[in-house]
């Protein structure tokens, strides 16, 4: 009996989960934990995580709020949201706009962006 292969799909991440990961590291730089940001602007720490994970997606004003918070501004952040974009296309990972595919190519492109942060690129 020959097996037959399923190709496997391409690693992807959506653009809110790459802001929203460039969001939680500037939070870890400067000594914050999730759960003091989110308190300080308002909002519960559930709804905080989401939208660092990327399940939620910010709205402009959220991010000002956030970037303020944060001791950033929006642009630096979309700035390098952008750069790490390139990275990632470079490396075969599809960044879309919201999450519409499979759930393994996904994991698959967050683990990739994770190395890239890792990997202080």
């Amino acid at each position: 009996m020959q097996s037959k292969s399923t190709p496997l799909s391409k690693p992807v991440v959506t653009y809110p989960a790459l802001v929203g990961k460039l969001l939680a590291q500037r939070r870890e730089q400067i000594g914050l934990k999730q759960g003091e940001t989110a308190v300080a602007l308002g909002m519960s720490q559930s709804a905080y995580s989401r939208l660092e994970s990327g399940e939620s997606v910010l709205n402009l004003s959220q991010l000002r709020n956030i970037c303020a918070e944060l001791g950033t501004s929006p642009a630096q952040v979309l700035h390098d949201a952008d750069q790490y974009e390139s990275l990632l296309r470079r490396q075969g990972v599809d960044v879309i706009a919201e999450k519409s595919v499979n759930p393994a190519a996904i994991a698959i492109g967050l683990g990739l962006l994770a190395a890239l942060f890792l990997s202080g690129k």
